[in-house]
């Protein structure tokens, strides 16, 4: 067992003294735990602040009232910030004030009920009074169930909306801009009339919200949004939709529905404004207080009271949360006791705490109170808070280790009896061994001089951030201290017993990423890390380094059962003056035997420069998280300095990547939602979705920017840790693009392998629809000079075919050069390829391709956009289209081409013998007109070319292949013979049909006068002549 553990409030202790809501406090606690509280006094016309304290406070309240004042002090603030408590003070005040015999004080905590409320403010009349309309009022409470008086309520809210409705019309008729502003609410109120009055909505879910208001007004609530309405409640619930509701219902929630629910705000607030007078109605007060008003009734306790010579003192804890008889307190609070000059009532006084800005529609309260008195939450420096956190959390603990029966004991023997409030509270001290005491001291005490433990200032600070900060805005809320922090870290008394605390995890600590890379470099258990990233981020100050000087002393481990995580040489010890540098002789130096003046070499030495300074960086990286992403400017300053370092450290041109550069665009970091992450394509993850931020992704990180910050050198303070997690990082992320490249390479690789593939079949080049195993040669093959078949009487089909083919075939130079790129090794930067990777070539061919051919990734300046046309046209996608667009060509031409050849065509004899025809048509004087005799003799030359034998022999092979063919293989024999070769003999066939059927017309009119044996002669020897392989 711990020797501390009796200085650590046991469970019960700490659930009694440390209560979520400041009106259970007992009054004993009350005063253990206050501490003087700074307040700002607001002019309520002009809104100027002043500082105050709170006797200020109290000698407002207790001010001379000679005038017949009515005396009201408003305390304002956020919720949470202490304005119930601040009430409570003044009520414990007026205990021992001088004049406190004087006074009839009436205190109205935070969840009394209705009814209780108006017990309380009755309670000041005289006995027989009393019982009597107590009475009055049980029986009228007792006669309302939840269920009556829910529907009981809605009546009312439909009537106290009705009259709203009205006055808003006559006051919308104004010119004033206050007045054109109240137009809108005619018809809100309205809407939000029909919807409470509709038994359908109120069958579905307003009915509910009913109940909560009416069951916090019987039976009391320390939560005022129970009794308060909200945008939300007037929004119909999922299981709505669908549900058949009248059409007045779906109008009214159309209507509030609009600007993007501004108007269901609007609702809320009317109906909060109706409400008071609505649930006075339900509860029938005025009924049971014999028809007389509750401002009726104080008016006697009041003329009373006058005739005792006592004075009325009202402290109401929250007004906010007494809806049913809000207004008529604050009617009640402003009663001035003169009339006429003469006293008629005893005087009032008011303590009444509200939320900030309630009081901004209610001059004559805020006349009356001339000023409220605030409680500041906000604008308040960071030391300040935390200072104040400290002085809180002291008193909290000391009073918890006592516990409120023996502060009550200690409050009843010596509170009233001094004139000092606090002096009766007694100091917790327990004897301790001296090494216990030394851990107790190591965790410091507050000025008062109460022991911090199990705090200690660092770890209010550091806690407190996790409940009252917000960005980099501070805020004093004591309220949520209490409960987020001192509530939560004390129940983990028992893991302290254990020697467990703190636990892994407990408050989420956001450890600088060095630190965290050391402790796994300490070898440290999983669970003994976590726990001591707790200790180091909340009780030693979040250090940044666990290898630099540290002010929390070791005894703070040590009292949590941890080992000391800091280097043996960093013991907390206060700082000495620095030792002299010592200068070691170069190595190989020969040993000198002259004095050296330690001091002239000291100086001589140029100093390692300070790590540079990237604190915004830093700051942005350790607040970066799976669902808080960096901000665009430091997610691409991130992707750059990773780019940058991975070019230093790659050279892609020996992985048969030449030209290729890491590209920033590839780095994806989480979450999702982070500016320009990579969807397709090479993505590379810095970082697991859904997954922390590892500490060495951030500790390289930051490595890496101090680099490029200076110089990109690693010269300079603790630079060597730095290279070591930045080499971390990058070793991580290089092993992913060499994988992620070489993926990209090979189907890359492949888009261009069967790209030139299908541009060498439609060339001409190959024969194979679907080989095993790529053709270097017919891959890297030049392709053929086609300028030369230029068919110009082809149909408009056909030349539709040749462009579309022509789009097919270009930019092969480039991209054969992007092939060498993919699969060659070059020596340095030239451009001379020294080898090939035949394995990646074959890995390449056998890669399953997407239907869409996009690189994935680009050498310096990329493919152009003709040849990424080319990929596209070619592309699994695509290609059907292109080979069934040819084969329609095809089926054209090759009747045409193929019928004018027999099969052992010999282009020489057909040459002579055509050559020949033509001379004798030329003697004859029988040429065609409109025949041009060059062009037929240059289609006598093409059809007698080297290799046509070869063209026709392949051509009369060529058929239509079947649709249930591969599409490589449809398109490997529709290329037997090239498009523009196979256009070009039909157009020459064609030429020379049409030059015979011309010539033999001809020859036939010319005939038709000569004799007939001798016509039939010559036309013979004519026909004759004029016969070819057709």
């Amino acid at each position: 067992m711990s020797a501390l553990e009796r200085y650590w409030p046991t469970s019960a202790h700490a659930t009694e003294c440390l209560p979520t809501e400041a009106e259970t406090v007992d009054d004993a606690l009350l005063l253990a735990v206050h501490a003087p509280t700074l307040l700002l006094r607001r002019a309520a016309q002009s809104g100027l602040e002043e500082s105050a304290d709170e006797v200020a406070l109290l000698n407002e309240l207790m001010r001379p009232v000679t005038d017949g004042s009515a005396v009201v002090v408003a305390i304002t603030g956020a919720s949470g910030v202490g304005k119930s408590h601040m009430v409570r003070w003044l009520g414990a005040q007026l205990e021992r004030h001088p004049r406190r015999d004087d006074l009839v004080v009436v205190s109205i905590p935070k969840g009394v009920s209705l009814r209780g409320v108006v017990e309380l403010i009755l309670k000041p009349l005289v006995s027989a009074e009393y019982e009597v309309l107590k009475r009055e009022l049980a029986r009228a409470s007792e006669a309302l169930t939840p269920s009556i008086a829910a529907e009981l309520l809605a009546a009312a809210l439909g009537e106290g909306l009705k009259e709203y409705r009205e006055r808003t019309v006559e006051l919308a008729k104004g010119s004033s801009a206050e007045n054109v502003a109240l137009r809108p609410h005619v018809a809100v109120a309205e809407h939000a009339r029909n919807l409470i009055l509709a038994p359908e909505a109120r069958e579905l879910w307003l009915g509910k919200v009913l109940l909560r208001i009416v069951g916090a007004s019987l039976g009391g609530t320390n939560n005022p949004s129970d009794r308060q309405f909200c945008a939300e409640d007037l929004e119909p619930p999922e299981e709505a939709v669908g549900y058949e509701l009248p059409h007045r219902v779906q109008t009214a929630l159309a209507f509030l529905g609009n600007a993007n629910g501004r108007y269901r705000s609007t609702a809320a607030n009317i109906l909060q404004e109706v409400l008071d007078s609505a649930l006075r109605t339900v509860f029938r007060i005025t009924e049971a207080l014999q028809q007389k008003s509750i401002p009726e009734v104080i008016d006697d306790i009041r003329r009373q009271l006058l005739k005792e010579n006592k004075e009325l003192v009202l402290l109401i804890e929250d007004l906010s949360v007494l809806s049913g008889i809000q207004q008529p307190l604050l009617d009640i609070m402003v009663i001035e006791s003169n009339e006429h000059g003469r006293r008629v009532r005893a005087p009032i006084r008011t303590a009444v705490a509200v939320t900030d800005g309630f009081l901004a529609g209610r001059q004559t309260v805020l006349t009356r109170a001339s000023e409220q008195w605030v409680v500041p939450s906000e604008g308040l420096s960071e030391r300040a808070i935390v200072s104040k956190l400290v002085e809180l959390t002291g008193r909290y603990l000391n009073a918890a280790r006592w516990g409120v029966e023996y502060l009550q004991q200690e409050f009843a023997r010596g509170a009233r009896h001094g004139a000092d409030l606090y002096a009766w509270v007694p100091r917790f001290e327990e004897p301790l061994d001296t090494e216990a005491a030394e851990r107790l001291d190591a965790f410091g005490r507050s000025q008062q001089g109460y022991p911090l433990f199990p705090f200690n200032e660092l770890a209010i600070r550091g806690l407190a951030e996790t409940a009252l900060k917000l960005g980099s805005v501070w805020t004093y809320n004591p309220r949520a201290f209490i409960n987020q922090v001192l509530r939560k870290t004390l129940a983990e008394r028992p893991a302290f017993l254990d020697g467990a605390f703190p636990p892994p995890g407990f408050k989420s600590p956001r450890l600088v990423a060095e630190v965290r890379t050391d402790l796994q470099r300490k070898g440290y258990s999983p669970v003994l890390s976590q726990k001591l990233e707790v200790a180091l981020y909340f009780w030693a100050g979040s250090p940044i380094s666990l290898a630099s000087g540290t002010a929390v002393p070791k005894p703070v481990f040590e009292a949590f059962s941890l080992p000391w995580p800091f280097d043996a040489a960093n013991s907390p010890v206060r700082p000495s003056a620095a030792a002299p540098t010592q200068i070691k002789p170069p190595i190989n130096a020969e040993p000198s035997t002259a004095p050296v003046d330690l001091a002239s070499l000291t100086s001589a030495v140029d100093p390692i420069p300070v790590a540079p300074d990237i604190s915004a960086y830093a700051e942005a990286l350790e607040a970066w998280t799976p669902n808080n992403r960096l901000t665009n400017t430091h997610a691409r300053d991130t992707r750059g300095l990773i780019q940058t370092a991975l070019e230093s450290r790659l050279d892609l041109g020996n992985l048969c990547l030449k030209g290729q550069k890491i590209d920033y665009r590839w780095f994806w970091l989480p979450p999702m939602i982070t500016a320009n992450n990579p969807n397709k394509g090479l993505v590379i993850q810095v970082a697991l979705p859904d997954e922390p931020i590892p500490p060495g992704v951030l500790a390289g990180l930051k490595a890496l920017a101090r680099w490029e910050k200076n110089a990109k050198s690693w010269c300079y303070a603790n630079a060597e840790t730095d290279y070591a997690a930045a080499d971390a990082l990058l070793d991580s992320l290089e092993c992913q693009v060499l994988q992620a490249l070489a993926v990209e390479a090979e189907r890359d690789a492949g888009m261009m392998g069967r790209t030139l593939h299908i541009q060498s079949l439609l060339l001409g080049l190959s024969t194979r629809g679907q080989p095993d195993n790529p053709s270097f040669k017919e891959l890297f093959a030049p392709g053929p000079d086609e300028s030369m078949l230029l068919a110009s009487t082809v149909t408009p089909s056909i030349v539709r075919s040749l462009e579309i083919r022509s789009k097919a075939t270009i930019c092969r130079t480039e991209i054969q050069d992007r092939m060498r790129q993919l699969i060659g090794c070059f020596q340095g930067a030239g451009n001379k390829l020294m080898g090939i990777d035949i394995d990646r070539l074959k890995r390449a061919w056998k890669t399953e391709l997407p239907q869409r051919w996009v690189p994935g990734l680009s050498s310096s300046g990329g493919l152009s956009v003709e040849a990424l046309d080319v990929l596209e046209r070619v592309s699994t996608e695509k290609l059907p289209a292109l080979v069934n667009n040819l084969q329609g060509a095809v089926q054209s031409l090759l009747p045409i081409a193929s019928a004018a050849f027999e099969s052992d065509h010999a282009r020489v004899a057909s040459r002579d013998e055509m050559r020949l025809l033509v001379q004798e048509v030329l003697q004859l004087s029988v040429w065609p007109s409109g025949v041009s005799e060059s062009e037929i003799r240059a289609v006598i030359d093409r059809l007698s070319q080297d290799g046509i034998e070869s063209v026709i022999q392949r051509m009369r092979k060529m058929s239509i292949p079947s649709d249930d063919e591969l599409v490589p293989v449809r398109l490997a024999a529709l290329c037997a013979v090239p498009l523009p070769r196979l256009s070009q003999l039909a157009c020459d066939v064609d030429e020379l049909n049409g030059f015979f059927d011309r010539l033999g017309k001809l020859i036939d009119s010319q005939t038709r006068s000569v004799e007939l044996s001798q016509a039939i002669e010559q036309r013979e020897e004519l026909t004759k002549s004029l016969e070819w392989e057709s």
